[in-house]
Formats: structure tokens, C-alpha cells, sequence
């Protein structure tokens, strides 16, 4: 995919920081936080590990459904938070929302704090194959291996400046936009 190798171009490999980038703390940078959602009647958001695409981030299809069928343990998030899934990470769940919903407590909701990290450079970096290395190897349990939380919490995340960081989503935005232009045209 072209944002990867244009990801590691700018930034280098986040595990090794070849480009020595200021670090913080995943916990600090991004802690793990419930989003401020209402509750509504009959349509909420409700995001499963099935409705996310591996490697992409695609959500394939949105559930809606009603606060009575919200009930179990879920989490809650927001279009500021970046959802990780620690369940398998090998499958590379990671999913920045368009809306405010409710998902399976296997998401993680991070909360990138903006004036330091860019969502999609930070989704990049959750995304990145020796991020996914990394994390797989770092998992407990053999039926359902989940990530471990403290070696996740404790990880040095790279910190470019926050103009970089903006250069790079706004690179992704445009060939996003280019992509789905094309495939209008196409069509």
C-alpha cells in the first residue's frame, strides 16, 4: 500500500526509530479512555471485531441497534478516539471511527492527545507490519492471545513534530480522495 512506504519514508520504523524521534509513553500519548456517547433509543453504533477489515481498518458494515440490545461488556468511543483491537493482533484491527458508538470490550478506545499526535500518522503506527510483529509476539493466551496491556501501555511511541504528523494525513487524505474520484469515474 502506497501510505506505508510513504510512512516509513517520512518517519522510518516506529519499533526501531532509526530517525531517533522523541518518544512518550502509549498510556500518555494516547490512554485508553471511554468516549462521551448518549444512548439513544433506537440507533447506536454497535461495532464488532467481524465488521472490521484486517490490514485496513475498513468498517465492512455498521450495526445499529437499540439501547436494550446494548448490554455485556462494551466500550464506548468517540471520532476522536483510534480503536485498537488487542483480541488476535496479528489480524491488524484498527479502526479510526467517523461517529460516536459503542464496540466490544476487545477494542481498545485510545484517545490520541491532538497536540502531539495526528490520528491517522498514529493509526499508521498501530498498522505497521513490525507494530503487528511486535504485538503478536507480545500476547498471552494461546485459544484467544490478546495483547499484553502493560507491555502495550509502556511502548515508547515516536513523536515527529505535530506539522509532519499533518503532512502525512493530509497525503492520505488526498489519495484517499484520489481513490474513491477514480473509482467514480470508473464506474
Amino acid at each position: 500500500m502506497i501510505f506505508k512506504s510513504r510512512f516509513i519514508e517520512m518517519f522510518g520504523d516506529p519499533i526501531i526509530n532509526p530517525l531517533n524521534w522523541p518518544t512518550n509513553e502509549m498510556s500518555k500519548a494516547a490512554p485508553t479512555t471511554k468516549g462521551n456517547v448518549e444512548v439513544e433509543k433506537d440507533r447506536n453504533w454497535l461495532l464488532n471485531l467481524d465488521a472490521i477489515e484486517a490490514d485496513t481498518g475498513i468498517v465492512l458494515h455498521k450495526n445499529y441497534v437499540s439501547f436494550e440490545e446494548l448490554n455485556g461488556s462494551i466500550i464506548s468511543f468517540s471520532p476522536e478516539h483510534i480503536l485498537y483491537s488487542k483480541l488476535r493482533p496479528y489480524l491488524n484491527k484498527v479502526v479510526i471511527p467517523d461517529e460516536s458508538g459503542f464496540g466490544t470490550s476487545e477494542l481498545l478506545p485510545l484517545l490520541p492527545d491532538s497536540k502531539i499526535l495526528n490520528r491517522i500518522y498514529f493509526a499508521n503506527i498501530l498498522r505497521s507490519d513490525s507494530f503487528v510483529h511486535m504485538f503478536s509476539a507480545a500476547v498471552a493466551g494461546t485459544k484467544m492471545p490478546r495483547v499484553s496491556m502493560d507491555t502495550f501501555r509502556k511502548f515508547q511511541l515516536p513523536l515527529p513534530s505535530i506539522n509532519l504528523q499533518n503532512q502525512f494525513a493530509d497525503f492520505v487524505k488526498q489519495v484517499d480522495k484520489s481513490k474513491f474520484l477514480c473509482s467514480v469515474i470508473y464506474y
